[in-house]
């Protein structure tokens, strides 16, 4: 499964998850990740998988055709055991244990492996609440639950796991956040999404203080516990945020209104940088630039990808490419390309401070 990486081998070494999250909605998250993941795939040579862990589906249905919805969604009943829910089957009848017998999926056109989402992901929550709650007393079983993600990406073949999250700061996003390498924030330049940015810095202090107490708290109860001593005492996003992205703003032709829109989007979009300071805490030392660049608005190109199941940089006249798409079609592929660059460039920073330290 995993094959030859050349010169960016290193990412497999230093980065084996990556998540796409943002608690507010609407920022084009989905369509960013598996974008993203077909263009990392591609252009580094690695193997990729994509988790939907997001309880709407949207990845899965973006990425899989419509025979192989059939194939997993056809039969209710059955659908659990051929989506992600049967990783979290031994965690959902309260045992520590994660099921990494995984039944994939190949998505052709986006060019990775899917392990598809299931809506009753949304039940989980309970669950993992409950295991944090656990944790936190002490529990070294709870410890392992809460941290599952970390342990589905041990077991992985491949070099690297993208995670598509929901709009959630709840007990689900928490564990794949912890237990993930490193993180992306797709953005819209409005103010919810400033408001998003100190949401995330303050749950995520608030997670590493309780992870780390609670660590110490129960590797003291029980100092040779396997469960406990695989993890570490930080969690794997410990200096794992890797920047953000900005979704473009959409001028639309009104009577006295769109230079006031245009210019609210520019004095949101201007303060983002430094709040995006707040999540430098969650970063290696060495990263300055935490912009990764705008992501193009693609229009109608959205929906005719998710008609196809293609990524929007492989979309042909056949798919029904017209017109004015073809050179919306470049520009979104030269700004994955500059995405893809500065992401890149960030991660071996991240490589150079785990290196020396």
């Amino acid at each position: 499964m995993v094959r030859t990486t050349g010169e960016l081998g290193f990412l497999k070494d230093i980065m084996r998850s990556l998540v796409f999250f943002n608690n507010k909605g609407g920022v084009g998250k989905t369509t960013l990740a598996c974008n993203m993941a077909t263009h990392i795939a591609d252009t580094m040579g690695i193997s990729v998988l994509l988790v939907d862990l997001d309880p709407q589906c949207n990845a899965t249905q973006l990425l899989l055709d419509e025979d192989q919805w059939d194939q997993v969604y056809g039969n209710r009943l059955k659908s659990s055991k051929r989506t992600v829910l049967k990783s979290l089957r031994h965690i959902r009848s309260g045992d520590s244990g994660v099921d990494v017998d995984f039944d994939i999926l190949r998505s052709e056109r986006f060019g990775y492996d899917v392990l598809p989402g299931h809506p009753s992901m949304a039940l989980v929550e309970d669950r993992l609440s409950t295991a944090w709650g656990d944790f936190l007393a002490g529990d070294p079983g709870a410890a392992r639950r809460s941290m599952w993600v970390a342990t589905l990406v041990a077991n992985a073949a491949y070099d690297l796991v993208i995670f598509d999250v929901g709009p959630s700061l709840g007990a689900l996003n928490r564990t794949v956040l912890l237990g993930s390498d490193g993180f992306v924030t797709p953005m819209s330049a409005d103010l919810f999404s400033l408001y998003a940015l100190d949401n995330i810095s303050s749950w995520m202090h608030s997670w590493l203080r309780d992870y780390q107490r609670a660590y110490r708290s129960t590797i003291e109860k029980e100092p040779e516990s396997s469960e406990l001593l695989d993890l570490g005492e930080d969690p794997p996003i410990i200096g794992g945020f890797l920047g953000y992205t900005v979704q473009q703003y959409v001028s639309k032709s009104m009577r006295g209104g769109s230079s006031r829109k245009v210019n609210a989007y520019e004095r949101y979009r201007r303060q983002i940088p430094d709040r995006a300071q707040e999540l430098k805490d969650f970063s290696t030392s060495d990263i300055q630039q935490f912009d990764l660049g705008v992501v193009p608005n693609m229009f109608s190109m959205v929906p005719l990808a998710q008609t196809v199941h293609s990524p929007i940089r492989d979309l042909t006249n056949s798919d029904g490419v017209r017109g004015a798409q073809a050179s919306q079609h470049q520009r979104y592929v030269a700004r994955l390309n500059e995405i893809s660059s500065r992401l890149v460039e960030n991660i071996q920073l991240m490589r150079a401070v785990n290196a020396a330290g």
